[in-house]
């Protein structure tokens, strides 16, 4: 009974790493509003929520690497239900910032536990096994996508119903739940502190995990572009309103799709992670230089869904790449949140860029930088996999 409530609790925290994120950007307008702040004083809040990963994610990491994880991820839920309730309640732009810090910390240590758990709660038989992480991370991060993928629905349904400050109120009343069921998880069934791990200090001067995190941190500036380039690209083959949003569905649902169809196939054949990740990449560039060339409509939407296809599997193959990549001896678990922290890097450093490069240009124009980067994680990627042989 423990172990299912277990896994449930593991999939909760999964649906928060891609609700919370999209749940800040979305509230930018609202916070402005309330606190009658400037136009876009908001993206303070924001870029301090993730300027705490760059610390946050690490830290967590190494709590993780000498302290049960249950602890971990029970008390980030706890901070988190705090950061939520806090925010309804803030009234100054001052501690509107210092809680954008303090949220930044709680999400860390709820995504950074939620990942090591998914690479253990699965498939609990098959843990030793080279390439089954890849398997358990993409089961895990169907959440992940489902939770980014109902983050604007939930700020436009607290809005709608409730207003700002009561909706997040109940949201704060709902995290309770996951809060909840991870308190009555069995602490032996929660994965302790990874014993002969490979010496942290030594990863980031080793060339293979250095190259591994330029890979991701490559990976991460190609998801960021998902924010400028899809609705630019299906208004320029003239979807507007219903059929806009229908593709955008589709899309999003083929993403969390594949990753549930990869999982699946990864744990028949875990020796295939690396190839497939490699070869989704290289089609999604491919299809994605098609588009942008031109096509009639129809090609056009099959290969934009075709696009979200390839993109779903990426990030948690990249991920358990990294997590198996000196098996059998495991990898510290600060090295994961320090690959994980290169998410909330990225944002901020190529969110301003990226909002200069798109403005004015046609869709087809920028979606050529999306390409040329699946194919630049993918060919670093390939010499990886060459290394590791």
């Amino acid at each position: 009974m423990t172990a299912a409530l277990l896994v449930v609790a593991t999939l909760a925290g999964g649906l928060l790493i891609g609700l919370i994120p999209t749940l800040i950007d979305g509230l930018k307008k609202p916070i402005e509003v309330k606190l009658t702040l400037p136009a876009r004083s908001a993206d303070w809040f924001v870029r301090l929520f993730y300027l705490a990963w760059l610390l946050a994610m690490p830290a967590a990491g190494w709590l993780l690497d000498v302290c049960n994880s249950k602890e971990i991820f029970f008390f980030g839920l706890i901070a988190l239900i705090l950061g939520v309730t806090w925010l309804a309640l803030i009234r100054s732009a001052a501690y509107l910032l210092l809680n954008a810090m303090f949220l930044g910390g709680a999400y860390s240590c709820v995504t950074v536990a939620a990942v090591r758990l998914m690479t253990q709660v699965f498939f609990p038989e098959y843990v030793q096994i080279q390439g089954m992480n890849l398997a358990s991370l993409n089961l895990g991060f169907v959440m992940v996508g489902s939770g980014a993928l109902t983050g604007p629905w939930i700020v436009y349904t607290l809005e709608r119903w409730w207003g700002y400050r009561q909706g997040l109120l109940y949201l704060s009343t709902l995290l309770i739940v996951p809060a909840a069921v991870t308190a009555f998880c069995d602490r032996s069934l929660f994965p302790k502190p990874p014993e002969d791990a490979a010496a942290w200090e030594a990863l980031y001067l080793e060339p293979n995990m250095l190259l591994l995190a330029g890979v991701m941190l490559l990976y991460f500036a190609l998801d960021n572009f998902l924010e400028y380039w899809p609705d630019a690209f299906l208004k320029d083959i003239e979807y507007q309103a219903r059929g806009l949003q229908f593709n955008l569905i589709v899309f999003w649902l083929a993403f969390i799709g594949t990753r549930a169809a990869a999982a699946w196939w990864l744990y028949h054949h875990p020796s295939h992670g690396i190839a497939l990740t490699i070869l989704l990449l290289i089609v999604s560039g491919c299809v994605l230089g098609n588009l942008a060339g031109g096509f009639d409509v129809g090609s056009s939407t099959l290969g934009f869904w075709l696009v979200g296809a390839c993109y779903g599997p990426v990030l948690p193959g990249l991920l358990g790449i990294a997590l198996d990549f000196y098996h059998p001896q495991p990898l510290p678990v600060i090295a994961l949140g320090v690959l994980l922290a290169l998410s909330g890097l990225d944002t901020l450093m190529l969110r301003p860029i990226m909002d200069t490069f798109t403005k004015g240009r046609p869709a087809r124009l920028v979606m050529r930088a999306p390409a040329f980067l699946a194919f630049a994680v993918a060919a670093p990627l390939l010499l990886l996999a060459f290394l590791r042989k």
